[in-house]
C-alpha cells in the first residue's frame, strides 16, 4: 500500500539499524487481541504499549484497558527519538508484538461513528520506522486488523482480498471455526499434528488470498467471507492464515487470525516456530530498555 500522504517514500530505505538485544521486547496492546497473554505463560518478558482503539475487549473483571490511560503509546514507539542517541524508540527493542485493533492503522474508529483513525498510516516518520525497523534486523508479530502497515511496507510479500490501496479493505472474513492445514514442516513436529482447528472469534477479519515468493505459509485453510457489493457469503479455499516473512536481516510473522483464543499449544508452538531466535524466559531486558 502506498497512501497519497506518503508518496514521498518509495520502497523501505534500509538503516543499519541494529536490535540492541535479544531480551528487549515490546507489546503494543490493541482491542481485539492479547498476545501478552501468550509471552507471560512462557515467562517472557516485555513491556506494554497503550495502542488500544477504544479498549481491551479481552480483559477479564471490571474497568478495562482503555485509549486514555496513562503510559506508554504505541505513537511513542514508532515516532520518539531516543534522547542523544540519533535512534528511535522502536529501535531499542528486538521484538515488536502488534495486536490486532491497534489505533492509527485503521480507516474509521470501529465503534465511534465515521471519525478516522489512520494516523500512524498517514505519518512518514512512523511507517519509515517501521519499514527500517524490519529491515535492519527487528522481528514483528502482527496479527489481523494491524495487517495494513504489512501491506504499506511490504506490498508484494501478501496478496490481500480486494484493494491493496484501500485501508481495512481486506477485512471482510466471516467469524468461524476452520480446520486448517499445518503447511509448515517445523510448526508439524512441534504440534504432533498435520491439521488443527483455528478460531476466527470476530467476523471482520483481514483475508489473505495468496503470498510472494520469498512468503512462508505455516497455516492454510477455507475461510467464509462477504464480498463486497455481494449479499452471499463466499468460501476462499486454501487461504493463507499464518505466514513467516523474511526481510533483509528482520523477519515478520503474521495471522488473519487472533492468538488469544487458540489453544495453548497452538499459540505457543506458532510464536516459536514463526520467531526465530525466541526462547522461553526471554525479555529480562525489556524494562531497562523502556527506560524504567
Amino acid at each position: 500500500m502506498r497512501l497519497l500522504a506518503l508518496a514521498t517514500l518509495v520502497g523501505c530505505i534500509e538503516s543499519g539499524v541494529t536490535a540492541i538485544d535479544l531480551d528487549a521486547i515490546a507489546v503494543v496492546n490493541g482491542d481485539f487481541d492479547d498476545i501478552a497473554a501468550t509471552l507471560a505463560r512462557n515467562d517472557i518478558g516485555s513491556v506494554d504499549f497503550n495502542g488500544y482503539i477504544a479498549q481491551s475487549t479481552t480483559w477479564v473483571g471490571d474497568e478495562p484497558p482503555t485509549r486514555d490511560d496513562p503510559g506508554r503509546t504505541v505513537e511513542s514507539l514508532f515516532t520518539e527519538p531516543v534522547p542523544g542517541e540519533g535512534k528511535f524508540q522502536i529501535e531499542k527493542f528486538n521484538i515488536v508484538f502488534l495486536n490486532s485493533g491497534t489505533r492509527g492503522l485503521n480507516a474509521f474508529r470501529y465503534n465511534y461513528t465515521m471519525e478516522t483513525d489512520d494516523s500512524l498510516l498517514l505519518d512518514p516518520t512512523a511507517m519509515q520506522n517501521a519499514c527500517d525497523y524490519v529491515d535492519g534486523g527487528g522481528s514483528l508479530f502482527v496479527t489481523d486488523w494491524s495487517y495494513d502497515l504489512i501491506e504499506f511496507c511490504w506490498p508484494d510479500a501478501i496478496e490481500f482480498l480486494e484493494d491493496d490501496t484501500a485501508v481495512d479493505g481486506a477485512q471482510l472474513g466471516v467469524a468461524s471455526t476452520v480446520l486448517a492445514d499445518i503447511d509448515d514442516e517445523a510448526l508439524r513436529e512441534l504440534l504432533g499434528t498435520s491439521v488443527i482447528n483455528v478460531e476466527f472469534n470476530y467476523s471482520d477479519f483481514a483475508v489473505m488470498e495468496k503470498v510472494g515468493s520469498d512468503t512462508e505459509v505455516l497455516v492454510s485453510g477455507d475461510v467464509i467471507y462477504d464480498p463486497v457489493g455481494s449479499e452471499e457469503p463466499t468460501v476462499m479455499a486454501g487461504a493463507p492464515l499464518a505466514v513467516r516473512i523474511p526481510v533483509n536481516r528482520g523477519q515478520i510473522v503474521y495471522s488473519s487470525f487472533h492468538m488469544f483464543p487458540q489453544t495453548t499449544v497452538f499459540a505457543d508452538a506458532l510464536l516459536f516456530r514463526g520467531l526465530d531466535g525466541l526462547e522461553r524466559g526471554d525479555g529480562d531486558k525489556s524494562q531497562e530498555a523502556a527506560g524504567e
